[in-house]
């Protein structure tokens, strides 16, 4: 079953969990009842306990094992009880009304119009027998015909309501999957050839026939490859977090090191790097790789200019920060920012991935990631336990 859907046993016990409400309700007004209508005490007493052992059934019986249109048949004894509380009532609409509206509201939410529309029968002829038997007058039993459509008119706006509602998911979990599926396949499927341009781009560096002048482009498209391939880590990270199978593999490492390492994966005439040194912290290195790198890209592409690494401990945490210096985030965008496929106000953001990628492997590690302002610019801090277990539990 898809993800996200919610399966027929579970659909089933959820109507009849919300029908034991709804009779239990109706049993306590019957017995508060007895005291407007003492002199019906027996009859209202009797609907009262009626009310209770249909609560009981909607409760005790294995609705699980059946499709949830088995649920509608209880209505037939809220219909049979309401029908004998209209006449103990003397035939007041105020005392049963509420309750065939709540009933077919109920129906409406858990079963199809062809259901409400079955249970219209029922619940009208209920009615009118207790207005006939409480000898009401004929203008009061004839207006049945108009009150009961309006009653299960509400039942079938709700159920068509909420068909279509279903419909509506189903169509985006089917999206979702597609999507995933599109995912997984793409980051999969590139990592071949990217390995290959990769290997064919180090043979071009390495070899001394290479002139000066092709070794900065050969250096670019290097780092174009590795960009490419860190994106479709990202997308196998999407899917893998969808899945709840990321992973983490802890050490502990030199915070100042690796800033050293991604300022020159990024752009080492840009980025800075201002980290003390001796600063160590226990994370899954590759994955705050990811997440440095993700972070710096950002900067420099948002920023437009110098991108400052920076990190410093606070008591048992290890902040490391990612500072740009452009006109730095705009306040409709912060809401949004560590959000999945946000794309900025500006529409400079064209994947949407980078920043939620950096949020849930932050999390991963028992840290968060936020963002303030700079002046200029704005600036990412990474907040890490010094102390996560080097089992990554």
């Amino acid at each position: 079953m898809p993800v996200g859907e919610e399966s027929p046993a579970a659909r089933s016990q959820g109507a009849a969990r919300q029908g034991a409400a709804l009779f239990a309700l109706a049993g306590a007004l019957g017995l508060l009842g007895l005291t407007t209508r003492p002199e019906r005490g027996d009859v209202l007493l009797a609907v009262a306990v009626a009310d209770f052992a249909v609560a009981a059934a909607c409760l005790l019986l294995p609705w699980r094992r059946w499709p949830v249109s088995r649920v509608a048949w209880v209505s037939l004894a809220a219909f049979a009880i309401m029908g004998v509380s209209t006449w103990a009532f003397g035939g007041y609409t105020g005392g049963t009304i509420p309750f065939y509206v709540l009933t077919f509201t109920w129906l409406g939410l858990h079963q199809t119009p062809r259901v409400i529309w079955w249970a219209a029968g029922p619940a009208t002829l209920s009615y009118a027998l207790g207005l006939v038997a409480a000898g009401a007058p004929s203008e009061q039993v004839g207006a049945t015909a108009v009150l009961m459509p309006v009653v299960v008119a509400v039942g079938l706006v709700i159920s068509k309501k909420v068909v279509a509602l279903r419909e509506h998911e189903r169509e985006l979990r089917e999206q979702e999957q597609w999507r995933a599926a599109m995912v997984a396949t793409l980051a999969h499927d590139i990592r071949s050839p990217l390995t290959s341009i990769t290997g064919a781009l180090e043979i071009a560096e390495d070899d001394p026939a290479t002139s000066a002048d092709t070794r900065p482009f050969i250096a670019a498209a290097a780092r174009q490859a590795d960009r490419i391939t860190r994106l479709a880590a990202g997308l196998l990270d999407l899917e893998r977090v969808e899945q709840g199978k990321l992973r983490l593999n802890p050490t502990e490492w030199d915070v100042g090191q690796l800033a050293e390492h991604v300022a020159g994966l990024v752009d080492p005439s840009l980025v800075t790097v201002e980290v003390p040194d001796g600063l160590t912290v226990v994370a899954d290195r590759d994955r705050m790789e990811q997440v440095l790198v993700n972070l710096t890209n950002n900067a420099r592409r948002h920023g437009g200019g110098r991108v400052v690494i920076g990190g410093r401990r606070e008591g048992t945490d290890v902040v490391v920060t990612v500072r740009d210096h452009g006109p730095g985030v705009r306040d409709e965008d912060v809401p949004r920012l560590f959000t999945r496929l946000a794309r900025g106000s500006d529409g400079t953001d064209s994947v949407g991935l980078g920043l939620w990628i950096v949020r849930t492997l932050t999390e991963a590690h028992g840290g968060s990631v936020s963002h303030e302002n700079a002046d200029p610019g704005a600036r990412f801090l990474v907040r890490l336990p010094h102390t996560l277990p080097l089992d990554g539990s």
